[in-house]
This record gives C-alpha cells, sequence and structure tokens, in this order.
C-alpha cells in the first residue's frame, strides 16, 4: 500500500521533453464513488488493477497489484469511457510528471507533483511554465473528467 500526497497544475509552457521516456496509459474506471476509484490500466506493456482512497485534501492511499491482458482485456469489455494519457517523468526531487491526454480529452496538458509530506506540499512554488492549480478541479482527476460533457471540458480548459 502507498500513500502519495499531489499538487496539479496546468501547464502554461511545456518543458522540454526530449530525452524523457514515455509511458502510454489506457484507463477504465470501474467504480467512482464515496472518495473511491476502482480502476483496470494498462501502462505501456503491463496491466494493473488499482484501488484508490481519498484521506486527506492532498493525500491518496494507494493499492495496485498486475493482472494478465487477457483479464484486463475482459474487465474492459464493460465499460465504454477510456482515459488515454502519455505521462514523462521530468524531475526526481520533488517527483514532477506531465501528463498529455488524447482522444476524449485531446488538449490537456497537467503537471503532477508529488512530496513525502503534507508540509512540503503546502510550501511548494510552481516553476513558472506550470499554470493555475486544478488539485481539487475536475481537470485535476482523471475519474472526475470522465463526469465532463465536452462542452464543460473545453470551458475548464480556457479559463
Amino acid at each position: 500500500m502507498d500513500y502519495e500526497i499531489e499538487r496539479k497544475f496546468l501547464v502554461k509552457k511545456l518543458p522540454d521533453l526530449s530525452g524523457k521516456t514515455k509511458q502510454s496509459f489506457e484507463r477504465y474506471y470501474l467504480y467512482r464513488g464515496e472518495g473511491i476509484d476502482i480502476r483496470i490500466q494498462k501502462v505501456n506493456d503491463i496491466y494493473e488493477f488499482e484501488r484508490k482512497s481519498e484521506t486527506s485534501e492532498l493525500g491518496r492511499e494507494t493499492k495496485k497489484f498486475e493482472i494478465t491482458k487477457g483479464e484486463f482485456a475482459a474487465l474492459k469489455r464493460s465499460f465504454g469511457d477510456v482515459i488515454v494519457r502519455d505521462s514523462y517523468l521530468i524531475s526526481e526531487n520533488p517527483e514532477t510528471t506531465i501528463k498529455i491526454y488524447h482522444g476524449k480529452f485531446e488538449g490537456l496538458v497537467r503537471a503532477e507533483v508529488e512530496f513525502t509530506s503534507k508540509e512540503n506540499a503546502n510550501k511548494f512554488t510552481p516553476p513558472s511554465w506550470m499554470g493555475e492549480e486544478i488539485t481539487d478541479t475536475p481537470l485535476g482527476r482523471d475519474s472526475r473528467l470522465l463526469d465532463l460533457t465536452e462542452e464543460e471540458f473545453k470551458k475548464l480548459l480556457r479559463k
């Protein structure tokens, strides 16, 4: 079990990603509600089942295990909406990743910064290439993106 403390920001100006390793995600939600997300995802060639539960404003507890390609294929057939994105690790201290969305959420580019403590998260000053903080908005969480209409999504991106 892991515990993550994150803040999320829109990206104003994409930093140089050349030389950074890309991870491609295909994600389906089996359950979303009451502060809990249960999902399956393909990350490059690895298939996972994951449960996340909110523990605080910035924190979430995560349990994850690998599943087979066949299990993934069988489970995903029951769910229509998919999140497709690429992820790039650009910094290790603090761990900062860039998420570039495709398909239904094309145009969303998000930076996620992971911290070792709430104190560090609250002291963090974002670099100039990061824009508006979206941690507590629908743009800040994949499971909440799925609740948006196309019009709502576009309106939030234009803010």
